[in-house]
C-alpha cells in the first residue's frame, strides 16, 4: 500500500457539488487511510481569464499502480461530465494524480510526482495541511519546505 494524494479543482457551475461527487466517488474506490483538505478558493493558473477555482487534495492508501490511479481518475471525470478543453482552461472537475508513494514514473501519459507541484500555491496549500512532511521522492524536498519557497 502506497500513500496517494490527487489534486481536484472545479470552476464551472456548481464547484462545491463538482468536488463533492469527485470525493464521493474516490472514496467509493479508495477509502483506506482517507485524507482530505478544506477547499481553497484560488485564482486561475496559466489562463487567467476564466473563473476561480475550488480546489482541494485528497490522500489514501492503495495498491493500485500509477496507471490504474490514472484511469481512475479519467474514469470519474468522464462519469461526472468532464467537457474537452483547451489546456488550463475551465473545467467541471479536473483530477491530478500528484503522489503515487515514492514512485517515479515519466511514460507517455503520466509524470509522477506531477510536474508543476512545486510551483502551484493552489496544489501545495492543501496537500500542506493534510501532509506537511511528505518528501517529493524527485526533489527530497517536503511539502512545508516547498509551500515556503512558493510564497
Amino acid at each position: 500500500m502506497r500513500q496517494i494524494f490527487i489534486s481536484l479543482g472545479s470552476n464551472v457551475g456548481v464547484r462545491e457539488e463538482w468536488l463533492a461527487e469527485a470525493r464521493r466517488l474516490l472514496k467509493i474506490a479508495e477509502s483506506e487511510g482517507w485524507l482530505e483538505s478544506k477547499v481553497y478558493e484560488t485564482e486561475p493558473w496559466g489562463e487567467t481569464e476564466q473563473p476561480k477555482f475550488l480546489n482541494q487534495v485528497v490522500g489514501f492508501l492503495s495498491a493500485k499502480t500509477p496507471q490504474e490511479l490514472l484511469k481512475l481518475c479519467k474514469s470519474i471525470e468522464q462519469k461526472m461530465g468532464r467537457q474537452k478543453r483547451e489546456k488550463w482552461k475551465e473545467r467541471e472537475i479536473d483530477l491530478d494524480l500528484l503522489y503515487c508513494g515514492n514512485e517515479i514514473l515519466e511514460s507517455e501519459n503520466l509524470t509522477i510526482p506531477h510536474l508543476l507541484i512545486a510551483q502551484r500555491e493552489f496544489v501545495l496549500r492543501p496537500l500542506h495541511e493534510v501532509a506537511p512532511n511528505f518528501i517529493d521522492p524527485k526533489t527530497k524536498i517536503s511539502v512545508k519546505e516547498m509551500l515556503e519557497n512558493n510564497a
